[in-house]
């Protein structure tokens, strides 16, 4: 009954540590099985040795990566020239860019009288006007 209970927990975790594709403490199980086959005969000692073998490799693992990380060569990277003249580049850019929506927003600006004309001429044209032109110009076509 306990191989049973035991066999279950072990498919359990390989199938946790295999959905989060967590790869190494899976691999220290099946070394660990193999490993304990070949000096212990009792298969629930085996399979208990692989359950706990992963369980530390993965405790370990968890351990390792909740240590800071080394800050000072994190900002040294952050300020290395390779990264500042890329942000050079990307501010050169961004001020072309810039410069060219003001020329555009002062073309736009010096546009709007003409506009302005432009609908008030429109209004002053004969109802009709425009389709008459327009068929005109399509039957040209033709």
């Amino acid at each position: 009954m306990l191989w049973y209970i035991i066999l279950i927990v072990a498919g359990l975790n390989i199938i946790a540590y295999a959905s989060f594709r967590e790869w190494k403490p899976i691999i220290w199980f099946i070394t660990t099985t193999i490993v304990l086959m070949v000096f212990n005969a009792s298969k629930t000692m085996v399979v208990l040795g692989g359950i706990l073998a992963a369980a530390l490799c993965k405790a370990m693992y968890m351990e390792g990566m909740t240590k800071k990380k080394d800050t000072m060569k994190d900002l040294h990277h952050i300020l290395s020239g390779a990264n500042l003249e890329g942000m050079k580049k990307q501010a050169k850019h961004l001020d072309k860019m810039v410069n060219h929506q003001k020329e555009l927003f002062g073309m736009a600006t010096q546009m709007a009288p003409m506009m302005k004309q432009a609908t008030e001429m429109m209004k002053n044209l004969p109802e009709g006007f425009l389709e008459k032109a327009m068929q005109n110009f399509n039957n040209s076509k033709k």
